[in-house]
C-alpha cells in the first residue's frame, strides 16, 4: 500500500524547509523529501553574512541546522537520503517515486536546488575525488599546506577561496576576465589576503595526475599561451545547472532548464509549485530562498484547501 501525504517537498535547502515550517503550521500533512541531508547549498558556505537577524554573521550549516529544528517543532518529518526518480499526474493526485517506493500526494513543492557544473576538460572525471573538489567546506582540510587553485570568480568561488586560505599553503585564483563578479566586500578581502594571487585571462583546458592531481595547464584567454600549474587541489565553481529531469512534461523551463512559475510560484501543472534555486529568478540567496518557500506554501495550501473532495 502506498504512503499518502497532502503535501510533499523534494529538497530540503532553505526553501524547502520554510515550505515545510509553513505547511505544518497551516495544518496541512507534509513530508519532505532531501536526497543527501537537510541543508542544501548553504552547508558549503563557510560563513553567511547578509541572512537579517545575525550581524555578526552565522555558518552555513549552524544556520541550517536551525531552519530544520525549527520546521522540526511543527512536526514536519525529513526523510534523509530520498532520492526522487519521478513525479507524474495520476488523476487529481501527484505520484512521487523515491528510491524503489511511490508516495501519493495532493500537491507537490519542487525546491531540490542545483548542482555544480563541470568544467568538460581532460582529467576532470578521472581525478575528482582525487584533488578536484567543488566543495571547499568539506574537502578543504585533505589540502592544508599544500597549493590548490580555484576556478572562477563569482561570490562562491571567492567565499571558497577565502576560506582555502585559512588552510592551504598558496590559494591560485583562476579567472577568465581581467576582474571578479564578486561582491565589494569578498573582493576587498580577496585582495587583502597574503596567501592568495589572481590569474587573470586565464582558463583551464587539462587537469594533470596520475593517482592525484599534479598540475593545471591554463590557457591565456588573449594570447593563446598555455602554461602549467602545480597544484595538489582545483576547486571547480564555474556555474549551476538545474536538474529537473524527474518533472518529465509536467513544468516548463527556460533555456537553462530552470522552472518557469508564476508570481505566486505554481507552475503549469495545477498543483505543482516550485522554489528557490530551481526556478528561473534573477538573484539565488538564502533569503529569496525563504521568500519562495513562504510564498509555495501558502500558495499550495490555498489550492489543496480549495479543492477538497
Amino acid at each position: 500500500m502506498s504512503e499518502e501525504y497532502e503535501a510533499i517537498i523534494i529538497g530540503g535547502g532553505p526553501a524547502g524547509l520554510t515550505a515545510g515550517l509553513y505547511l505544518m503550521r497551516g495544518g496541512i500533512k507534509a513530508l519532505l523529501l532531501e536526497k543527501v541531508l537537510p541543508g542544501g547549498m548553504p552547508l558549503n558556505t563557510g560563513r553567511v553574512e547578509n541572512y537579517p537577524g545575525f550581524p555578526e554573521g552565522i555558518s552555513g550549516r549552524e544556520l541550517m541546522e536551525r531552519f530544520a529544528a525549527h520546521a522540526k517543532v511543527f512536526g514536519l518529518p525529513i526523510r534523509e537520503f530520498a532520492q526522487v526518480v519521478s513525479v507524474s499526474r495520476e488523476g487529481t493526485r501527484f505520484a512521487v517515486t523515491v528510491n524503489d517506493a511511490t508516495i501519493l500526494t495532493r500537491g507537490v513543492i519542487v525546491a531540490s536546488g542545483t548542482e555544480p557544473l563541470k568544467m568538460g576538460i581532460p582529467g576532470e572525471d578521472a581525478l575528482v575525488g582525487r584533488g578536484i573538489s567543488y566543495c571547499a567546506t568539506c574537502d578543504g582540510m585533505f589540502f592544508k599546506g599544500l597549493d590548490v587553485a580555484v576556478i572562477g570568480g563569482g561570490d562562491s568561488a571567492i567565499e571558497e577561496a577565502l576560506s582555502l586560505a585559512n588552510i592551504v599553503r598558496r590559494v591560485h585564483v583562476v579567472h577568465r576576465r581581467d576582474t571578479l563578479r564578486a561582491q565589494k566586500i569578498l573582493k576587498e578581502r580577496a585582495f587583502r589576503n597574503p596567501r592568495m594571487d589572481f590569474l587573470w585571462n586565464r582558463r583551464p583546458v587539462e587537469i594533470v595526475g596520475k593517482d592525484q592531481v599534479e598540475r593545471l595547464v591554463i590557457e591565456d584567454t588573449k594570447t593563446g599561451q598555455r602554461e602549467d600549474l602545480p597544484v595538489s587541489g582545483v576547486f571547480v565553481y564555474v556555474g549551476n545547472r538545474a536538474d529537473t529531469g524527474f518533472l518529465g512534461d509536467l513544468v516548463q523551463r527556460d533555456p537553462a532548464g530552470f522552472i518557469i512559475t508564476d508570481e505566486g510560484l505554481a507552475t503549469a501543472t495545477p498543483g505543482l509549485y516550485a522554489a528557490g534555486d530551481i526556478r528561473k529568478k534573477t538573484l539565488r540567496q538564502v533569503s529569496t530562498a525563504v521568500g519562495d518557500g513562504a510564498a509555495a506554501a501558502v500558495g499550495l495550501e490555498r489550492y489543496i484547501l480549495a479543492t477538497q473532495q
